[in-house]
Formats: structure tokens, sequence, C-alpha cells
């Protein structure tokens, strides 16, 4: 980033008018900009979009899109919730179909996750599940629901999964009484919890596999992680969005019951068994 600056106030003196506005436009808000669509920057500088592609150039970029991808892979940790909403805002200003927005927003992270997934790695998760003695789910704030959600589907079908949480004991605590052929599954994204990192620190010093997913590659759980899954969850607003963790858990899932058939068909009998009793569920087909 202090490259970038750098860069910007060496070409100060060469620039034009409208493009010295643009610099300083730059120079100013660059945490706003990685974020900002050209038509924007125009807007707010009252250059030409043709003049801001050029400055990008200057800078030694094809173009703007690429200096903008650029910042956002070193900025976007770093912005304020304030100042992202009103990126928003701004992003409602210029669609207001929220709707087809946020949706469009959860297709691109799912697309961009599904290519950063190592099939090898994904497999050997799903072993790790499969041969693990008993399987436990953490993570605070929103990654506690998805921690609930992973338990609840491991145990639907059968799997020794606890979901553990810090009602009564810390982490550190709960993990001294796990063993080698235990496996933790941790859902740790940004703003990042000191407690679920420091966790899967100690689960590694007792040996014990971990599957981690999380949303960076500079993510501090990673370094603990026996398999890690780097999930896409841009938002137009500040908090996660969670539509390609969700897809990964479900492939997951999946994958498990292809892999581990008669705990699937016996998991399945259980299943059918239950939604069939009146007293718990309602059939409107009878």
């Amino acid at each position: 980033m202090k490259k970038i600056e750098e860069q910007i106030y060496a070409l100060l003196p060469q620039l034009t008018g409208h493009q010295k506005k643009v610099a300083r436009f730059f120079l100013d808000h660059l945490d706003m900009v990685a974020l900002l669509p050209i038509q924007e920057v125009a807007h707010k500088t009252g250059a030409s979009e043709a003049t801001i592609v050029r400055f990008a150039q200057h800078l030694g970029f094809r173009g703007y899109k690429e200096l903008k991808t650029t910042l956002s892979s070193f900025l976007k940790d770093q912005i304020s919730p304030t100042a992202r909403f009103h990126i928003a805002v701004a992003e409602k200003g210029r669609s207001p179909d929220v709707l087809k927005l946020a949706s469009q927003n959860v297709i691109l992270n799912i697309q961009d996750t599904i290519k950063s997934v190592d099939p090898t790695v994904f497999t050997q998760a799903v072993d790790g599940i499969i041969k693990a003695q008993r399987i436990y789910c953490l993570g605070l704030e929103i990654s506690s629901h998805l921690a609930q959600l992973m338990t609840f589907l491991l145990r639907q079908y059968s799997y020794d999964a606890q979901y553990i949480s810090m009602d009564y004991f810390r982490y550190h605590e709960q993990i001294a009484y796990m063993g080698p052929k235990d496996l933790i599954i941790a859902f740790s994204f940004s703003p990042y919890s000191r407690e679920t990192v420091e966790a899967l620190t100690v689960a590694k010093k007792h040996k014990i596999n971990s599957i981690v997913f999380t949303d960076k590659k500079s993510a501090p759980a990673r370094l603990s992680a026996t398999y890690c899954f780097q999930i896409k969850t841009d938002n137009i607003m500040f908090s996660n969005s969670l539509g390609a963790v969700v897809t990964v858990i479900n492939a997951m899932i999946t994958e498990l019951n292809f892999k581990d058939k008669d705990r699937t068909l016996h998991a399945l009998e259980i299943i059918e068994d239950s939604i069939k009793n009146d007293a718990y569920f309602i059939n409107p087909a009878r």
C-alpha cells in the first residue's frame, strides 16, 4: 500500500489537471477506492472513466479493474463498518433491487469458493470425518450457528458429533479431554475470535486433527489446521455472507453420504421411521 501511495506522490507533478484530481482522491480515500466502481470515482472526481483508466495505467496496472482488485485484497479487512455501509448505500443507489444485488453477491462467492477448494484436501477431510472417533464442532458469534448446523447434519447421519460451547468451560479446557482419534471442525471468520484460534493451537499440540472453515489466506486459524477451506464471504454490508459456507458444508455431507453408504442407509431408515410418527410430525397427505 505504501508503494502505491509513493507512486502516486511521484506521479503528481507529471499529471494533467483531471488526473491530479483522481490522484488526490486516491490518496484521501484509498480505503474506499478498493470497493468503488469506476463510475462512482468518475462522479466524485469529475474526471472521465478514460482518465481514471489512464491514471491506473500510469501506476503500472492494465486498467482500473486490476488496480481496484489489488487494493481490495489489501484493504477489505481494514475497512470500517461505517465506510462499508456508505459503499453499500452507493451500490443500492445504482441497483435498487436489493434481492438481486445480494443474490449476485452470493453467487460470486460460491463460484470463487468452488474454484479455490482443492479436491484432494476435500477428500482427505471427508475421510477424516469418517475415521474420527468423535467430532467436536466449535465457533463463536455467527460461527457458532455454523458449528451447530454442522453438528446437526453429522448427527442426522449417526456420526458421533458434538457442538462445544463455552457456557461452562473454556475451549482449551474441553480440548484437554480429547484424544488423537477425535476431530475438531472449527469455523473462524473475520473478525477472528481469539478463543477459536487458541483452541486450534492447543488441539495441534495434542495432535488432534482439525478441519477449519475460514475466509482469508492470512487467517490465523490456518496455522494450526490439518485441513483448511478458504470460503469467500464478501458481502455488500460488513457482516459475512454465509451462502458459500453452507454450500461447502452441504457438499461435504453429501460426499459423506456417498462414501459411507452403510451408515447413511441405516440413518435414513431411522429418519423415515421418525417422520412417520404423527406425535412429532404433521403429514398433510394423511
